[in-house]
């Protein structure tokens, strides 16, 4: 510590409060508002609140239906993906309302992230347990957040089944307990194989009975899913009222029945800390063992809502990350940096940029939400953004939000395209030489807002 501790003074208390009570009207004035109810409440920017208005001059049709609930769960990467890949469905079949099963993707993606840890512990066993890198191991290994390519590699592996096929446990909508269990063997299963692996044993047994005693606790408390190549028959009514099934397999129902090929999406990202039009891996972030670590292309914010446009004109919604509930009222689905007037308080929200947020901890990707309509000024631009949340029809307008876009500016992180949306870009996603973080980067900071 360079010079002399510097201690509050008692005297500056006094001097602070007398000014305080007897010049700072200001300050007096907002007290005796905030000290009586919520300031959120209290501070509402009432021209803010009347111009984020549901209407908007480009929107996919149909939007996905029902809106649907993640409850007390951290699955919203889930819900988005299967959000986005059921508008499918329903051009297809006609009908009005579909539900894929997030469940069905939270099981295996547990699973596998359980099996991810256990090999992630055995290739660092020689590391110092209290290193950080071990520590941020042994943090949240089967955390129920996760990112866009991570439910890519569940899918290509295990596919995807409709709602009915594997609906909802009480613990899937309610997981802390699970994850709070799981997570106290799979730290204790960390010890041993660490201690095996110093003394020289052969693991191999070892492992696969800790891979089946997952198996095992996630079948009690999700329920025994469906194989990957198990059949199973699909029933509904189309929007005529006419009967339909579909007799299909979980592999064959995500890339035949939705025809979903995982190659083609990319998540763009803005990171405003490093190098645009570069690669991003996040060393040793993953679900499947063996699979690729999480990887984004880095771009300007600007390249990425030009991207969302094109999207949207092209009937195509988009999975999105974000820092949320940062200036999101969940009462008005709005979501708008200039929503609250804390300048009345004197307090200035805007001291940081994006990229100064991120580095001191103030902001990071936190939730996965789906945009589905953009308004466009009289010039091309984009205004604000139509946003399908998965926390129930009681948040926002009906389920929805409405986000402007600076908001889109400074709090939004990741979003998902095809690379034919990107095509002049599509050759830096071969970078040589991609910029490497580590997992406890907040670029690796995974969606899962509860």
């Amino acid at each position: 510590m360079s010079g002399a501790a510097k201690k509050l003074s008692i005297d500056n208390l006094s001097l602070w409060s007398k000014e305080f009570l007897t010049s700072d009207k200001v300050g007096q004035l907002a007290a005796s508002v905030c000290q009586h109810g919520n300031v959120d409440d209290l501070l509402i920017n009432r021209s803010k609140e009347i111009s984020n208005i549901h209407v908007f001059n480009h929107k996919i049709d149909p939007e996905g239906s029902p809106v649907t609930d993640q409850k007390a769960s951290g699955r919203c990467w889930l819900f988005a993906s299967t959000n986005m890949l059921r508008m499918q469905l329903m051009t297809k079949f006609n009908i009005k309302e579909c539900q894929l099963s997030p469940s069905y993707l939270f099981f295996y993606d547990k699973l596998e992230k359980a099996n991810y840890f256990l090999e992630q512990i055995i290739d660092t066993y020689e590391e110092d347990v209290n290193s950080r890198l071990i520590q941020w191991f042994l943090t949240d290994p089967i955390c129920d957040g996760g990112q866009f390519s991570m439910m890519t590699q569940i899918i290509d592996k295990y596919g995807l089944v409709p709602n009915q096929v594997y609906p909802d446990s009480f613990n899937t909508t309610n997981s802390r307990i699970m994850n709070r269990l799981i997570t106290s063997k799979l730290r204790e299963f960390a010890q041993i194989l660490r201690e095996k692996l110093t003394k020289g044993e052969d693991i191999t047994e070892t492992q696969l009975s800790m891979q089946q005693e997952i198996f095992r606790l996630l079948c009690i408390f999700l329920g025994t899913p469906p194989k990957p190549t198990d059949q199973f028959t699909w029933e509904f009514y189309d929007k005529d009222s006419k009967y339909q099934s579909v007799t299909s397999t979980p592999l064959t129902f995500s890339s035949e029945v939705i025809g979903f090929d995982t190659s083609q999406y990319i998540s763009l990202l803005n990171d405003p800390r490093n190098d645009y039009n570069k690669m991003i891996k996040i060393d040793r972030l993953g679900n499947v063992a063996g699979g690729e670590p999480v990887s984004y292309l880095n771009m300007d914010i600007e390249t990425l809502a030009t991207a969302v446009v094109n999207r949207i004109k092209a009937n195509k919604a988009v999975f999105f990350g974000t820092d949320t509930p940062k200036f999101m009222d969940k009462k008005r689905g709005i979501m708008d940096v200039d929503l609250w007037d804390y300048q009345l308080i004197g307090y200035d929200h805007r001291g940081m940029d994006k990229a100064s947020r991120v580095i001191y901890g103030n902001s990071l990707m936190t939730h996965a939400m789906l945009i589905t309509a953009v308004h466009l000024s009289e010039d091309g631009k984009p205004v604000r953004y139509r946003v399908e949340n998965s926390w129930s029809t009681k948040s926002g307008t009906d389920g929805y939000y409405v986000m402007t876009h600076d908001y889109f500016k400074e709090y939004v992180y990741q979003v998902v395209v095809e690379k034919g949306d990107i095509s002049d870009f599509v050759h830096l996603l071969d970078d040589k030489e991609p910029i490497v973080l580590p997992p406890y980067d907040p670029m690796g900071a995974l969606a899962r807002m509860e």
